[in-house]
Formats: structure tokens, sequence, C-alpha cells
């Protein structure tokens, strides 16, 4: 059996699940990645231009983001209608995509391209998408959104 990870990123998403329903008889995995260095710049600009008096928001951006990542997942799955597995991974966003690729032993990475839309070539690409589609050790399905 195939196994097809896919990527989801907010306002791209839908197009990878139009993607993978079309691949039957496979494993699907669908991926959701939260950058970590965010949490790193609120606590810089909480350190850094707001003192060290109160509290500190990087401590809430998990808090934040898990229900809205939740509802994302959710989502797709619903859209998909059939069974999947969920993963969520923290870190830089296009290490975390391919170490996933590499963990779930994936046939095929599913993505959409996320840089601009207006016309086809390398700058369709974002810098994640564009290191992702160098550097994962499977197949690749890029997708318009």
């Amino acid at each position: 059996m195939t196994k097809v990870l896919v990527w989801l990123t907010e306002g791209t998403w839908q197009a990878c699940i139009e993607a993978v329903s079309a691949i039957e008889a496979a494993e699907v995995t669908l991926l959701h990645v939260i950058d970590a260095d965010i949490e790193e710049v609120m606590h810089g600009v909480y350190g850094g231009l707001l003192s060290r008096r109160g509290h500190d928001p990087a401590r809430d951006l998990h808090a934040l983001t898990t229900p809205a990542e939740r509802a994302l997942l959710e989502d797709a799955a619903t859209l998909l209608r059939r069974s999947c597995e969920t993963a969520v991974r923290r870190g830089r966003i296009e290490h975390e995509v391919v170490a996933a690729c590499i963990d779930a032993d994936a046939d095929l990475l599913i993505c959409a391209r996320d840089g601009k839309h207006d016309h086809p070539g390398p700058r369709s690409l974002g810098h994640h998408t564009r290191f992702v589609v160098d550097h994962t050790p499977c197949s690749v399905l890029l997708v318009w959104p």
C-alpha cells in the first residue's frame, strides 16, 4: 500500500485534500507544522520591548495554536471522507516536513505551491516548499492552491 503524507498549510490545504482524494488504496497521514521560531520571537519582543514585567505571551502560543491546528486537521479529515492519520510537529517547518517523510517512510508527499500564484515557475514555490522539494526522500506532488 502506498504511504502518502499530505502537508497541510493554512490557505492551501483544500487543494492538497482534493489531490489525495484521487489516490485510491493509499495510507494517508495529514501533517501540520508550526514554526517554533514564532515562540522565540514573541519571547524576544516581550523581553526587549515590553520589559520583563507581566505575562510572557510566548507561553500562551501553544494554547492559542493548538485549537486552530486541531480544527484545520479535523476539517481536512472531514473533507477527505476516509480514514487517515494526523501528525503535528513543531520546529523549522521545512526540516520537520522532510523529517516527517522519513519517519513515516512515505512514498509520496503532497503539498501546495505557496509562492506567487499569478504565474508558473520557480517563484510559485516559497522558501519552505523549495527546501522540501529539494530534500525530501520521496516523490512529491505539487498542486496549485
